[in-house]
């Protein structure tokens, strides 16, 4: 049987699911049918709301104390167990075993002015990819960078074999990871440098826009925001960075503020030499857009026509190719509506207010926010929030030309939240659309929409699953792009069983027919064959809302009996008919793992976000203190698991910085070692699993890859082979097929043979 472990979930936009039980009539299928989706009312501020509690989830596991990851800190990590671990025996590679129909989050887009078929995307989490046939197909061309997180691209106004790459997300959202810097590529993306790290050159650590003057190449400018209250050289600030030497050296501009700002949205006029617009926050009165007609040296706040500075959330400007006086300007309002959306037509001196009330409903427009001008039609727009919205006639009149809750497959489908938007001037009418579902393609301005995510391999993955009877059918939750699963072990077949953000899914030991699925707030669906149902357990609003993503796990033993948990344990004795709470709140934190001994169901572990331990000795009836003790570092556990012959061994795995990540203990909890001694990676760590044939190894997943121990924990040795350097954050042993299956934040699902391999 399999052992599985588990990571729970968090990137969701307060979309709700409902589950379909249709599979694809065929595997091949481009794109198998999703979920329908419940179409949200009113504004959608509950959206922000729901998106400030994944990123606190988010922050508990890769940053606390501190609200930014110490991705600095990752790469040199990684470095060193690089040099000091020996590899583990065995010449057996990693296998990307998909999805590679279904896409992950496109933070940017770039194309051949010459050969607009020629694209670059570059992935929140999958680092820099490009299709030489407008998405039809994609190769990977970062694997073994720094990161692979990716805030922005750019490339050369006269060569299209020079790119920049900067890397972090930078859109505003807290749950995603930083970066380490820009990355430039002289060959159309065959190898890459890194140029300037932000160690060095102390530029922002997540870069949302670069910008390349068109009349002086050498003249570049970069927007990047940054979390950290500390000094520039700390790549903590935000802001706009400049270099006149191709990116070697940096200025960062202070006439913002010396201190921390933002800068969003950076434009060089395409005829006016030294002309550049650009936006910036800064929470007071200089947010907004500003220009300098100098090259620079001086900018003006341009506030005509334009709401009360301090209003301005991020902003994003577009410039008519055809009509350079004509520009655009998307708002983001304070609540993370759309403040507005605005238009000059005399280079920014006025702006008139364009959006009217058709906008009334969009929302997270921190997150998803991007605008583009048809490059011979200066009146046409359109503009990306959760939705596309689209005007002819420079904004008199607007139409909604996608729904994120349409049916897949429809022409007026294309996946939420969009990051970015680009219309090539060689082909009118084409725009390629950069979203959390990989890339939507349209030929007809924006009227109708097709996604083109085949092989875009950068899926980001909470958690997985392998069912234990059959090691054809797994599957996870995914950022934004619900439950995915695959029946045949394919990598170009997966299909969601569930919308929204897929949270926590189980397999049945004897089933592969039936699974759990879960999205945020305690919302879980039992699925038999092709019959699906809510079994949420009756917890009230406010319960539900005090935890993200959920655990759920079922006995080995006994499979009807499931638990899960919100800062209480939860316990169902007939298959998720009936729940009871069989806990009281345990630490007043939420529940961030739980075990089922396989070797005694009456031994049950729970831990907590607060790094607490409890057991209960019978089963879920009775439930012991906080028995964490001194040796375990009080941050997130964020997995626990049983040797699979003796219950009273237990190992638990650690997230954060600072703290070691890897714990045993021999006596059920009561006391713990530290395995990890300081030797491995001091990253965040979010899996553990014991293997069933040989109850001495382990293996653990983390930021820096994974890892593997003979002896317990005793001594550990790399099991890294060809992984990118991606975030591991799950682990599952299949007993019966000798496969280690991992889930990465960014680069789909990976396979290991671990046995019976060389």
């Amino acid at each position: 049987m399999a052992k599985r472990t588990k990571k729970t979930a968090t990137k969701s936009r307060g979309k709700k699911a409902k589950p379909v039980s249709r599979k694809p009539q065929q595997t091949n299928a481009q794109l198998a049918p999703g979920p329908r989706k419940n179409k949200l009312q009113g504004k959608l501020g509950h959206i922000s709301r729901n998106h400030k509690r994944r990123a606190v989830w988010f922050q508990a596991r890769a940053s606390w104390p501190l609200r930014e990851a110490c991705v600095g800190k990752l790469v040199a990590e990684r470095a060193r167990a690089e040099k000091e671990f020996a590899p583990a025996p065995g010449t057996a590679q990693w296998e990307n075993i998909g999805p590679t129909n279904i896409g992950g989050r496109i933070t940017s887009l770039v194309c051949d002015p010459a050969k607009p078929n020629r694209i670059w995307a570059g992935a929140a989490g999958g680092g820099v990819w490009q299709s030489t046939d407008a998405g039809r197909t994609w190769k990977a061309l970062w694997h073994l960078q720094d990161v692979l997180n990716v805030g922005s691209l750019a490339i050369h106004p006269t060569n299209p074999k020079i790119l920049y790459c900067g890397t972090g997300e930078a859109n505003l959202s807290a749950d995603s990871y930083a970066g380490v810097g820009i990355y430039r590529t002289t060959n159309g993306g065959k190898t890459w440098t890194l140029l300037a790290s932000s160690d060095k050159a102390g530029i922002p650590s997540r870069i949302g826009v670069i910008a390349i003057d068109p009349h002086d190449p050498d003249h570049i400018r970069i927007g990047g925001i940054g979390f950290g209250k500390v000094s520039p050289q700390e790549h903590g600030f935000g802001g706009m960075y400049t270099s006149r030497d191709a990116g070697k050296t940096w200025t960062r501009e202070t006439f913002i503020s010396a201190q921390n700002y933002w800068c969003h949205s950076i434009v060089f006029h395409p005829t006016q030499p030294q002309r550049i617009f650009a936006t910036f926050t800064a929470q007071g009165v200089s947010n907004g857009i500003w220009r300098s007609t100098d090259g620079g040296a001086t900018w003006s706040h341009l506030t005509n026509g334009l709401p009360a500075p301090a209003q301005f959330n991020r902003s994003i400007i577009a410039l008519a190719p055809s009509d350079p006086n004509v520009l655009y300007l998307q708002v983001a309002a304070t609540s993370e509506n759309v403040l507005g959306i605005f238009r000059t037509s005399d280079g920014g001196n006025t702006w008139k207010s364009i959006a009217g009330t058709h906008f009334a409903k969009e929302g997270q427009m921190t997150y998803g926010n991007s605008i583009v001008v048809h490059p011979t039609d200066p009146n046409y727009v359109l503009c990306g929030g959760v939705d596309l919205h689209l005007t002819t006639n420079g904004g008199t009149k607007w139409q909604k030309v996608t729904r994120w809750d349409a049916d897949r497959g429809k022409p007026d489908y294309a996946h939420a939240d969009h990051h970015a938007l680009l219309m090539p001037a060689a082909l009118p009418g084409r725009v390629y659309d950069g979203n959390d579902g990989g890339m939507d393609v349209s030929d007809d301005g924006g009227g109708t929409w097709q996604n083109r995510s085949v092989g875009l391999g950068c899926t980001m993955y909470y958690d997985l699953d392998v069912a234990p009877s059959d090691p054809l059918s797994f599957g996870g939750g995914a950022q934004d792009n619900g439950t995915l699963v695959t029946t045949t072990g394919g990598s170009n077949d997966h299909f969601e069983i569930l919308g929204g953000d897929g949270g926590w899914m189980v397999y049945h030991p004897a089933k592969a027919n039936q699974v759990y699925a879960s999205y945020y707030n305690m919302n879980i669906f039992r699925f038999r064959g092709q019959q699906s149902r809510d079994v949420s357990p009756p917890a009230s609003d406010s319960e539900k809302g005090s935890v993200w993503m959920v655990y759920i796990t079922l006995d080995p033993n006994k499979p009807a009996t499931v638990f899960t948990g919100s800062t209480r344990v939860w316990r169902s004795k007939d298959d998720g008919d009936t729940w009871k709470a069989v806990s009281a709140s345990l630490d007043g934190s939420a529940i961030s793992a739980i075990e089922v001994a396989p070797a005694d169901s009456q031994r049950i572990y729970v831990a907590t976000e607060n790094g607490g331990f409890f057991r209960s000795l019978d089963g879920g009836t009775t439930w012991s203190p906080n028995m964490a003790g001194p040796e375990l570092p009080g941050v997130t556990i964020t997995r626990l698991e049983s040797s699979p012959t003796k219950a009273n061994v237990l190992f638990a795995t650690v997230a954060n910085f600072g703290n070691s990540h890897v714990f045993r203990s021999d006596d059920g909890g009561a006391h713990w070692n530290d395995v990890d001694g300081g030797r491995l990676p001091d990253v965040p760590h979010h899996a553990v699993v014991v293997s069933p044939d040989d109850p001495r190894t382990v293996y653990v997943g983390s930021d820096a890859g994974v890892y593997v121990s003979h002896d317990l924990g005793g001594t550990w040795s790399s099991l890294k082979r060809n992984l990118p350097n991606t975030m591991c954050v799950d682990l599952v042993f299949h007993q019966g097929a000798g496969t280690l299956t991992t889930a990465t934040y960014g680069r789909s699902l990976w396979r290991l043979k671990v046995r019976g391999a060389n």
